[in-house]
């Protein structure tokens, strides 16, 4: 489920026999506070719901318009309320979920964001932190030869350690695993739990 860039560019740009994706921000004004984080949530679930009526066969929640002015919602806050959403409209099965983040980087990340719904990832920042350290000689005794083997290195590292997760709770399929919710929530909200991460369990709030 690890993309590259360029296959995240693929499918983002993708029209192929009625195949299409709709790129959704994920990012909201950064002094607008509590508010601006829910009205953002809203945005992101109608857009997704919008998505669907207009023939749309996959969304890429982007969080690349991050700036000065505007902060990312958290990449797995923005995935589940998005499935969560289109579960209760009755319309998950019908778009698929790719999450371009800079916010996943190691394979518990990639193991939460699959959990809850993603149907792909696109970590461009450890890809580019990745690269900036071969440049600077960090993987210099690694087997690495160029920027193509540092994402294949990683993607192959990313898989075999959600494999062995998924092993370890007895999946042997992706498919399974995908939106299993096999988590316990400590230190969230009720209030967060209930929207975002609904039936997660969650003993400890905060």
């Amino acid at each position: 489920p690890i993309l590259s860039n360029d296959e995240a560019s693929a499918l983002k740009n993708i029209d192929h026999r009625g195949w299409r994706a709709r790129t959704i921000d994920i990012t909201f004004p950064t002094d607008s506070g509590r508010d601006g984080l829910l009205a953002g949530l809203d945005r992101i679930c109608d857009q997704s719901l919008k998505a669907i009526d207009d023939g749309f066969k996959l969304i890429v929640l982007s969080d690349r318009a991050i700036d000065s002015e505007n902060v990312g919602i958290s990449a797995l806050l923005a995935v589940s309320t998005v499935h969560h959403h289109l579960v209760r409209a009755h319309a998950r099965t019908r778009i698929g979920i790719v999450v371009e983040t800079g916010e996943a980087r190691e394979v518990h990340h990639h193991c939460l964001l699959v959990g809850y719904g993603a149907d792909a990832i696109n970590p461009y920042l450890a890809f580019e932190t990745l690269w900036d350290a071969r440049n600077d000689g960090y993987l210099d005794d690694a087997d690495v030869e160029d920027d193509e083997s540092v994402i294949d290195a990683y993607k192959k590292a990313s898989k075999k350690g959600m494999l062995k997760v998924m092993a370890k709770m007895g999946i042997s399929t992706l498919q399974s695993y995908k939106g299993a919710q096999i988590f316990e929530a400590v230190g969230l909200a009720q209030e967060v739990v209930d929207r975002c991460f609904t039936g997660t369990a969650s003993r400890v709030e905060g």
